[in-house]
């Protein structure tokens, strides 16, 4: 059964129940804010903002960064934009697919990017496009920081879902120009980052 991310009672109880059943995010994503703390001030680009959960961290965590957030869900947005509302100009909220992000007017010369849990749902040609996207929108020396799910042989994905596994989503990183490691891997959640280079 696939998740219906437009309806808005889902969206409000995913919200409610973000880290269950996923026993590495909660690490994950104290792991990205402290290497954010080490990344230039500037436009981070959320791809899959949801209901702006992770990006409320990183506009608390640094004064200085705006965050140009996009996801497909008009509930998922809707919740976004009232946790956000308080951030003033530091925030701004799109909707669009990350299948087709050359209809998005992102900013460009980004600092950083991050992709928490949305890019599993990707077959791998779009995947590889959203990185390559990516990659154009990233100022020289930028980051790409990858939280997601991971294919595992012989595991079960269910949900529409169509993860990679590590060495795929590597591949498509360096594909694109990206220096890439794996940060951080648990069963079938992982943290990658990607860097432009300088």
């Amino acid at each position: 059964m696939a998740h219906n991310w437009q309806d808005p009672a889902f969206a409000e109880a995913w919200d409610a129940r973000h880290l269950s059943g996923n026993p590495a995010r909660a690490e994950h994503l104290s792991l990205l804010l402290a290497i954010l703390e080490q990344v230039e001030s500037g436009w981070i680009l959320d791809l899959g903002t949801g209901s702006g959960l992770v990006a409320r961290m990183l506009l608390d965590q640094k004064p200085q960064a705006r965050v140009f957030g996009l996801d497909s869900s008009t509930a998922m947005l809707g919740i976004a934009k009232d946790r956000l509302e308080q951030y003033g100009d530091r925030v701004r909220l799109a909707e669009g697919d990350l299948t087709a992000l050359d209809r998005v007017d992102a900013p460009a010369g980004c600092s950083a990017a991050i992709a928490v849990q949305s890019l599993h749902h990707l077959e791998e040609a779009p995947y590889r496009a959203a990185v390559r996207w990516t990659f154009d929108h990233l100022a020289p020396g930028g980051w790409f920081f990858i939280i997601d799910r991971l294919a595992v042989p012989e595991w079960l994905q269910g949900n529409g879902d169509r993860p990679l596994p590590v060495q795929g989503i590597l591949r498509l990183l360096e594909e694109a120009g990206f220096q890439s490691a794996a940060l951080d891997v648990r069963g079938d959640r992982g943290m990658l980052i990607g860097r432009r280079p300088a």
